[in-house]
């Protein structure tokens, strides 16, 4: 835990220069850029040029990644998912959505994601296109994240760094707010939900769309808030245990978490005499407040940790180019006891991003021409920890990249390949840090009536720079610490099939090998100080496939889904030669086994769901020399029923959680909640 001190960050002052060298490889790239652009570009805006000319695409708000991700697992979560789920958190969400580990300190405390093997710092968690991971940590505590809060995501597998930055070595989260032009009037929303431990939450809010002479505004407005309790208010602190079907005992941790926030989203949409034309200004809000107590009940005991974010982005969108200014402030409090004098963390971050497409004539008629986004990023960093020492920190980070989309035809087919070519250089005042291209496609085996195979492939240079504490903390931090340099390959094999005209299926097999040089890792063998591991391979196996129903006249649908993965995750080389019995070892909390899945069925007004979950054993000792934690498999279900109340109408939503009541225990090594339940009800009020 870090220990952060009361200050307040008052303003800039000063701007740290780029070295020279720094200064000739933006040049360079700068140039390699104007080659891959200009070759192109000066065709389009060139009026010699019949076939070639720059033109605005018919599109909606957003410069999405993931047209830029050929060969890449993207996995896109629908609407009717989220709102089904509204009121869970991020990780509760997507512990039965695919075959990925989680990390929990227990419930309502840190929860992380781990992809491929990676670890939590190797997760980019994006919220409208800006890292939200903590600059001082380098992670995403997913618990305090509302599916209520965003409107759209998407899952991304395996190294995306040339596209999203740094973080993304194992993967990343995409978190989206969109406008809603088409459902004029407004919708207003209230809801409850009651549970297990006495926990739950409120919450309500609008959505608008109005149409003025001079345009359109979109948006919605959130209020959300909440308690989580791991204990029923009578439980004693010290012996209260939970045994397994082994015999293995595990403490219940009392914790009582309050979780408040705000969402405010803004589109307005300027008309034009243009249809192709798009003018847009926008503002995204985002407010949270989180407090986490341990031992609510005896101060001797108590911990209280305080995280607060305020998160702001405003822009606009001009046809295919868009500029976006950011603010971040990221402040932890942490104090055992009454939490009279807690110590204090504040981390401010200033963005600011361009983005341009290129596109050709051939791209907007037959989507097939090729796209060339071109973009920078700048990003200053103030922070002032108690570890650090009195003085604020200056750190300044930036990145240059162009993304480069082809579609090619064969025998008449549009788009039977689909090529990416990203190219990504990040800057830093304090690392030089690696050159990431990436290269994927996406090629079309066959296509008939009924079926469809696809083949994918890729192949990246992955990046994490160091957080704040890994370099300046004084006690555990290294100044000398390095970036990670990842290389990623990946292919695998996607199948689409109608069944008649109800159902469908799918199956995706998908085989990744992630090497990643100078991992960083806070080493318990020498208190926790932080140091680089040499070399970690992570290489596996993932299987995804699904059976759906659906009858839209009858208004009946159903699925199966799911998926498996097989994971390796090991050190190859090691810096210290004490070490060579770790070679090959599993890394710890890594299941080699994970299973997720889910069977639905719904008609009309109703849906019932039932999830599960499976992870293999995990260790938590480098060496195995612990004994590991056993497997564990739970089970979930969701129960939903729509009801009329004169003209508006209402959502009942009724939920079980561990049905099994299966005892496992989290990283603390304390046990999981058993099983519980929760009741809720939203209701819509349309104009």
């Amino acid at each position: 835990m870090q220990n952060p001190s009361n200050a307040a960050l008052r303003r800039i002052k000063k701007m740290v220069s780029y070295s020279p060298k720094n200064i000739q490889k933006m040049l360079l790239l700068g140039w390699g850029l104007g080659i891959s652009v200009g070759a192109f570009s000066q065709q389009n805006l060139s009026t010699d040029c019949k076939d070639c000319q720059q033109l605005s695409e018919v599109q909606v708000f957003g410069f999405s990644p993931e047209k830029f991700m050929a060969g890449l697992k993207v996995q896109k979560i629908d609407s009717i998912n989220l709102a089904r789920f509204q009121y869970q958190n991020l990780s509760e969400f997507l512990q039965f959505q695919a075959p990925i580990a989680l990390k929990s300190y227990g419930s309502g405390q840190l929860t992380t994601i781990s992809f491929r093997g990676t670890s939590a710092n190797h997760t980019a968690v994006l919220w409208n296109g800006l890292n939200i991971n903590s600059p001082t940590v380098g992670l995403s505590d997913l618990s305090t994240i509302p599916l209520m809060g965003f409107d759209q995501m998407a899952i991304q597998y395996g190294s995306s760094a040339s596209c999203v930055g740094s973080d993304a070595v194992g993967g990343s989260i995409l978190l989206s707010s969109v406008p809603n032009w088409n459902n004029k009037g407004i919708n207003a929303i209230i809801g409850g939900q009651y549970g297990s431990f006495r926990s739950g939450n409120l919450n309500a809010g609008t959505r608008f769309n109005k149409s003025f002479k001079m345009g359109s505004l979109s948006g919605k407005t959130l209020f959300y808030g909440g308690n989580i309790r791991n204990f029923n208010g009578k439980i004693s602190p010290v012996d209260a245990v939970r045994t397994d079907k082994n015999g293995r005992e595990y403490p219940i941790e009392p914790s009582e978490t309050t979780q408040k926030g705000f969402v405010q989203d803004l589109y307005f949409r300027f008309n034009t005499n243009k249809p192709s034309s798009y003018r847009l200004i926008y503002l995204n809000a985002w407010l949270t407040d989180n407090k986490l107590t341990i031992q609510p009940n005896i101060v001797d005991f108590r911990e209280i940790t305080q995280t607060q974010a305020y998160r702001i982005i405003t822009g606009t969108q001009l046809d295919n180019t868009s500029v976006k200014l950011g603010f971040i402030r990221d402040i932890l409090d942490y104090g055992k006891g009454d939490f009279q004098n807690p110590s204090h963390a504040s981390t401010d971050r200033y963005i600011i991003r361009t983005e341009h497409d290129f596109i050709s004539h051939k791209t907007a008629a037959k989507q097939n021409g090729p796209t060339v986004r071109t973009g920078g990023e700048f990003v200053h960093y103030a922070t002032r920890v108690d570890g650090y020492g009195p003085a604020i920190i200056h750190e300044n980070r930036g990145d240059a990249y162009a993304l480069i989309r082809k579609g090619f035809d064969f025998n008449g087919k549009t788009n039977k390949l689909i090529t990416t070519l990203n190219l990504r250089q990040a800057f830093s005042s304090r690392y030089k840090a690696p050159f990431t291209p990436a290269f994927g496609l996406n090629f079309n085996l066959f296509t008939n009536k009924i079926s469809q195979l696809d083949f994918l492939g890729n192949i990246a240079r992955s990046y994490r720079l160091p957080t704040l504490n890994e370099r300046y903390w004084k006690v555990l931090g290294n100044p000398t610490i390095q970036p990670e340099n990842g290389f990623n390959k990946e292919i695998g094999f996607d199948y689409k099939q109608l069944h008649g005209q109800y159902y469908k299926s799918s199956i995706s097999i998908n085989a990744f090998h992630n090497l990643i040089d100078n991992w960083t890792y806070w080493n318990p063998e020498k208190n926790y100080r932080v140091e680089n591991l040499q070399q970690v391979l992570s290489k596996g196996l993932e299987i995804n496939s699904s059976l759906k129903y659906n009858d839209f006249q009858q208004q009946r649908s159903a699925g199966l889904i799911l998926a498996y993965s097989l994971t390796h995750a090991s050190q190859q080389k090691v810096y210290d030669v004490y070490s060579q019995d770790l070679i090959g070892k599993q890394l710890i909390y890594v299941p080699r086994h994970a299973i997720s899945g889910s069977i639905y069925y719904g008609q009309k007004l109703w849906n019932i769901s039932l999830q599960g979950s499976f992870n293999s054993t995990r260790y938590f000792t480098f060496d195995h020399s612990g004994q590991p934690f056993p497997p564990y498999f739970i089970i979930n279900t969701t129960f939903t029923h729509k009801i009329k109340i004169m003209s508006q109408d209402a959502n009942l939503i009724f939920q079980a959680n561990n049905l099994t009541n299966t005892v496992y225990p989290n990283v603390k090594r304390n046990a999981m909640p058993g099983i519980n339940f929760q009741l809720a009800a939203v209701f819509n009020f349309h104009q």
